[in-house]
This record gives structure tokens, sequence and C-alpha cells, in this order.
């Protein structure tokens, strides 16, 4: 017997991103959610002209998290238990989100976001450039051929009180007019 496999058209950006979330409003709560499930207590979002940027403290994340997290689309490792099991029983906290898509409403904001982010456990700062119109070229082309540049610097953000790790999402090119 064969086995096939699904393939997914990179138009799954769309639908997890600015078709479920279906406002600017949302999609920024769904991101801050994300940052108080990284235990972050103190998140700052800056609104300008032509730029958007949610900073917080939060536990950052390395780059073995963003491979096998972040760029995992629908994984999430809060709700298969495998996140924080040590760290999860000294805050007491419950996650606000737990189905892998909150990173999606990135694209209902803007079409670039930049996200730095320092885990605490390493001592470089990860940083990501997402173009979220290089998914929209070509229906047919599939979700994991499109790439996202990458870098690894040594240099620590200004995250929020002065935290050496965190996570920033600076958003450009925004769709929605913060006035």
């Amino acid at each position: 017997m064969d086995h096939l496999r699904f393939k997914v058209s990179a138009e799954l950006k769309n639908i997890l991103g600015k078709d479920l979330i279906t406002s600017p409003n949302i999609a920024i709560l769904e991101l801050v959610k994300n940052s108080y499930d990284a235990h972050a207590t103190k998140v700052d979002i800056t609104f300008e002209a032509d730029r958007l940027v949610i900073a917080d403290n939060g536990k950052g994340m390395s780059l073995s998290d963003l491979i096998n997290k972040w760029l995992f689309v629908a994984y999430s490792a809060k709700s298969d238990g495998t996140e924080d099991k040590s760290y999860r029983s000294k805050f007491k906290r419950h996650y606000a989100g737990a189905k892998g898509i909150g990173r999606m409403s990135c694209d209902r904001l803007a079409r670039y976001v930049t996200i730095t982010t320092r885990s605490a456990e390493e001592n470089n700062t990860e940083v990501l450039y997402v173009d979220w119109d290089k998914f929209d070229h070509n229906s047919k082309s599939e979700f994991d051929s499109v790439d996202i540049p990458h870098e690894t610097i040594d240099s620590i953000p200004d995250f929020p009180e002065s935290s050496e790790y965190g996570t920033i999402l600076e958003f450009k090119t925004l769709h929605s007019d913060w006035s």
C-alpha cells in the first residue's frame, strides 16, 4: 500500500492569520497573551505612525524555540505539556493560549515583522525577519518553501524593565492606522 501526504498551500497564512484574526485589536491581544504565557511581568506597546512595537520581559526564545515552536505553525508546546514543566509551578499561571496560531496574528497587523528575542538560557539574541507578502505570490507554493531570514547577534536589546531577556516584535508597513 502506498502512503500519501497532505501538502499545505502558502495560503494557510491567510486562513490562520488575516481570515481568522478578525481585527488588529484581537491580533494585539493574541500577542500580549503570548507575552503573558512567557511569564512577562511587563509588556510595552508602542504605537507610531508607521510602526508598532510589542516588547516584553518574558523568558524569550532560543534558536531552538524559534525553529521548533514559533516557526512550527499550529504546534503548541503549551497544549502538549512540554512547555515550562519546572517553571510553571513557580508562577501558578494558567496559559492564555494553547492553539499555536497566535503568532499568525502578526500578519493581521503589518507586512513586515521583526522578532528579536533572547532566552535566559542562551548568550545570543535571535532575530527573524518575516515578510508576510512572500507567502502571497503563488497560492500553489507550499507554506514551508518560503524562506524566513534569520541572524544571531551578540547585543542585548532594550527589553522592558532593563531585562536581559525577552521578546520584541516590531511591525512595519502597518495594515491599520493607529491614530
